[in-house]
């Protein structure tokens, strides 16, 4: 499987580190943040998780409130097909440096890492199988009275040639 992965890095107060994982043992990458990502896998078809954490951030780089270290993510592909909406399904587990009972455990959805934290988005592959059966599907014609095959279709257009044109 093709993976490309696009981030927006913020580097006032130097680089942000990523990791970016695939089930929890595969590393792809890991240090100073790039802006764009390509990777070859060869995984099994199965479901997987994809796992991009941004560490690193200081106490002292988020008190500073003029400028910041984080990335976003901003595009991901798998086999060359662009994650739509999916992309937005993926879950950040932020590691709060002042924890307080009302922080969520995680944040979806949300493509921004400021804090320190992991993001996480599940995948099936082949990845555009998993693309296919999350998009919304065409009409279904099975178990319906609207039934086609090359043959229906081939009478219906001999039944309209033989008309006259109005």
């Amino acid at each position: 499987m093709k993976l490309d992965i696009s981030l927006s890095v913020e580097r006032g107060l130097g680089d942000p580190l990523v990791k970016i994982i695939v089930d929890d043992y595969l590393t792809l990458a890991d240090g100073p943040a790039q802006d764009q990502y390509s990777f070859e896998l060869n995984i099994p078809d199965e479901l997987h998780s994809l796992k991009i954490t941004h560490y690193g951030k200081t106490i002292d780089d988020a008190s500073n409130s003029n400028i910041d270290k984080h990335v976003e993510i901003t595009a991901i592909s798998m086999d060359q097909i662009s994650l739509e909406r999916e992309l937005w399904d993926g879950k950040f587990f932020p590691i709060y440096l002042h924890k307080t009972d009302s922080d969520p455990y995680y944040i979806s959805p949300n493509l921004y890492l400021g804090h320190n934290g992991t993001w996480v988005l599940e995948f099936t592959t082949p990845a555009p199988l998993w693309l296919i059966s999350l998009r919304k599907p065409g009409p279904k014609l099975d178990n319906t009275i609207f039934k086609t095959n090359k043959q229906t279709l081939d009478h219906a257009k001999d039944f309209f040639k033989g008309l006259p044109d109005v």
